[in-house]
């Protein structure tokens, strides 16, 4: 049971970092793209990576009947539609680290969601966790400063667009338990990565027709493989992995991890700076994520298990 755990939380924090690494990879990406031809493109790609995995499953993909369809459309929509086109638009008008930042309200979206759809209960540690990532959200920010209350208005659009995406990722990370189990996490990618691509079809036939693919730079080619590749396909399947063995609320914490991630890599990346309270909201995020591992459960089985190998050495002795 510890160890599923632990493999759990390694998959659900490791999904949050290549999804963190996106925001970096999309600032990238929206200046060399139009935004619905990028997003088109994201899931052609991914498309492509993911077809042998759906003609593997289309005796699973026949059985889906039309309620079971409209539920994976919503999923499809708020996850790659809503999050793709706002993430990729709101990275126009503001910084990556911002971008990041803004995405640290996951958790707490989360935490409501999983409250809403699934009827979770948060615990203690989990309510503590939450609050501690909204003050690292205060401080990672810059909202209070000694002078007072600052808002940069400049990028005041941009990070309300992002967090319109954060919204849309957030009901589509908690969809996965409205699924039946029969779809595995790897054709559930699959199925929502061609619905994606069938949304942005029509948008980026329109915006293809009138772009000069000749123009793009093989930085910015590499970049939307990533997207389409690693970000859309494995992130997906990692986190999907995850939160089959945890709660709404623990798998809601470890989204922290994705403005960590973005953040740490738009300043190696994209050679923006990093303020002292980037970093004090950093360390209360990380905390954060340290108290998942404290929950009771798992505590008793870190402290029962040298007692269970002292146990079978007496045994033995005997």
């Amino acid at each position: 049971m510890m160890k599923t755990q632990l493999f759990s939380y390694m998959n659900l924090a490791l999904a949050m970092v290549i999804v963190g690494s996106s925001v970096v990879v999309g600032k990238i990406v929206t200046f060399a793209f139009p935004v619905f031809l990028a997003s088109g493109l994201r899931f052609g790609i991914a498309c492509i990576v993911m077809l042998p995995v759906l003609a593997r499953a289309r005796v699973i993909v026949a059985k889906i009947d039309v309620k079971l369809f409209l539920r994976l459309l919503l999923m499809a929509f708020c996850g790659q539609f809503i999050f793709t086109f706002l993430l990729l638009l709101g990275l126009r008008y503001t910084s990556g680290i911002e971008a990041g930042l803004i995405t640290s309200t996951s958790p707490a979206v989360i935490s409501v969601a999983s409250f809403l759809m699934l009827g979770e209960k948060p615990g203690k540690r989990q309510i503590a966790a939450v609050i501690l990532v909204i003050l690292g959200i205060i401080s990672m920010n810059g909202l209070f400063t000694p002078q007072g209350l600052h808002i940069n208005r400049s990028h005041l659009t941009g990070n309300l667009i992002v967090l319109g995406a954060v919204f849309g990722e957030a009901f589509f990370l908690m969809m996965r338990k409205r699924i039946p189990s029969e779809i595995s996490n790897i054709e559930l990618t699959a199925i929502l990565s061609f619905l994606g691509f069938a949304m942005f079809l029509p948008f980026s036939i329109y915006q293809g027709l009138f772009f000069d693919f000749a123009g793009v730079s093989n930085k910015a080619w590499l970049a939307m493989l990533y997207l389409g590749a690693i970000f859309t396909v494995l992130s997906y399947y990692l986190w999907f992995k995850g939160v089959e063995k945890v709660s709404g609320n623990t798998a809601g914490v470890f989204t922290a991890c994705m403005p960590m991630s973005a953040v740490a890599l738009s300043c190696l990346f994209l050679k923006e700076s990093l303020s002292l309270y980037h970093v004090v909201g950093g360390i209360l995020i990380l905390f954060a994520i340290f108290m998942t591992f404290l929950d009771r459960d798992m505590f008793k089985g870190f402290l029962s298990l040298p007692r269970h190998a002292v146990a079978n050495r007496r045994m033995k002795s005997r």
